[in-house]
């Protein structure tokens, strides 16, 4: 993913002396310590996560878009959380300068892969000291062990290598205590909800995705979905490469325009999905940075759906012959129980029939002609 670029203008008039910024060698241990222990919260999600997405990335770069990886949940006979892609595979040359270095990527140059920080690929040292990796390139299986060593700062050693019918790509092998076992399924069951092309499970014998709610409306990088709770609460999600982030309100710094505009719209019901570069994440890649260019861009995107689902249900009243036919399809839209419930007070102010203002789904004897008889 291409990174947002930023502009400084410093004065440097009256600038006597200066020093670089770094990181001394004495200190690079402490500096790879936090990067593998603090920056992620939930240190089995970014396993899973960052591991699916690097090989959901390959496959990209491979031209493999609509390939599935292969995820290996751990069970008792095997105690290992593995991903699979169908991608190009790491030549030594790829392990030596890009993988055995944090903050090396290949990826920041496009939009068409989500990773840009080359921290991601390290993911499994913020659960254990160890992982594997095996790569598939021309025939050859080749095998690392990337483990943290006594210096702290960690190594990757090349194992053995031997001839393979596989088909290149990269397979990562990450060893897993016996009391997660279930919540690496239940994280992943979770995350990939989200996936685009979702991955081929193995290692258990029922893998459930979390419930997709019925779409009532969809449109340009956006689906409402039916509310999933009777008080049609919870928090709208952006999907950008694959990944589910929450909206939060605060964040989006609303004047008071945009909180009369788009209030109701920020609703569990909301899933706006957003191309890479989009929107900005934080380093852990657990939630989204509100900087004034995602806000921007959410903002925007928000008056799209807005504008659509006004017409979208507009379109529903298009085949309505009486005002009596009209006002009981808005009773049923915005019930307590609809999907719509939330919009109602938005929503009620644009619906229209035989081009004027439905503004409530009350009637009476008087109010039941048909537009022939009008």
């Amino acid at each position: 993913m291409k990174p947002q670029q930023s502009s400084v203008s410093v004065a440097s008039h009256g600038v006597q002396e200066s020093v670089t910024f770094g990181i001394k060698e004495s200190g690079m241990a402490h500096i790879m310590g936090v990067l593998r222990n603090q920056l992620y919260s939930d240190k089995v999600l970014a396993v899973v996560r960052e591991y699916t997405c690097n090989a959901v990335d390959a496959n990209v770069e491979a031209g493999k878009a609509d390939t599935p990886i292969t995820v290996t949940l751990p069970n008792r006979m095997n105690p290992y959380f593995k991903v699979r892609d169908n991608g190009l595979g790491l030549t030594q040359e790829d392990v030596n300068d890009i993988y055995a270095f944090y903050g090396e990527s290949t990826k920041r140059n496009s939009n068409d892969q989500i990773g840009m920080l080359g921290i991601g690929s390290k993911a499994a040292f913020a659960y254990g000291d160890n992982f594997v990796i095996n790569s598939y390139v021309n025939g050859k299986k080749i095998m690392y062990n990337a483990y943290i060593d006594e210096s702290q700062r960690g190594q990757i050693s090349k194992l053995g290598e031997e001839d393979t019918s596989e088909p290149d790509g990269v397979e990562i092998v990450v060893p897993v205590r016996d009391d997660d076992y279930q919540e690496f399924q239940t994280k992943a069951e979770g995350l990939f909800k989200w996936f685009k092309v979702r991955p081929e499970v193995k290692g258990c014998p029922e893998f459930n995705y979390e419930d997709q709610k019925d779409i009532l409306f969809s449109g340009t990088g956006w689906r409402w979905l039916q509310a999933d709770n009777r008080w049609h609460s919870g928090n709208a999600h952006v999907i950008m490469g694959n990944i589910g982030y929450p909206i939060d309100q605060s964040g989006l710094n609303l004047t008071d325009e945009d909180y009369q505009n788009y209030n109701n719209l920020l609703t569990s019901s909301l899933v706006l999905e957003m191309d890479i570069g989009d929107v900005e994440i934080s380093a852990s890649r657990e939630k989204l940075q509100f900087t004034e260019y995602t806000r921007k861009n959410i903002l925007a995107r928000l008056e799209t759906v807005r504008d659509e689902l006004v017409d979208k249900i507009q379109e529903e009243f298009e085949g309505c012959k009486t005002l009596f036919d009209a006002k009981c399809l808005l009773g049923e839209l915005f019930d307590y129980g609809s999907g719509l419930y939330s919009l109602r007070d938005t929503l009620l102010k644009k619906m229209e029939f035989n081009g004027e203002p439905i503004t409530d789904w009350q009637f009476s004897s008087c109010l039941l002609y048909t537009s022939d008889a009008a």
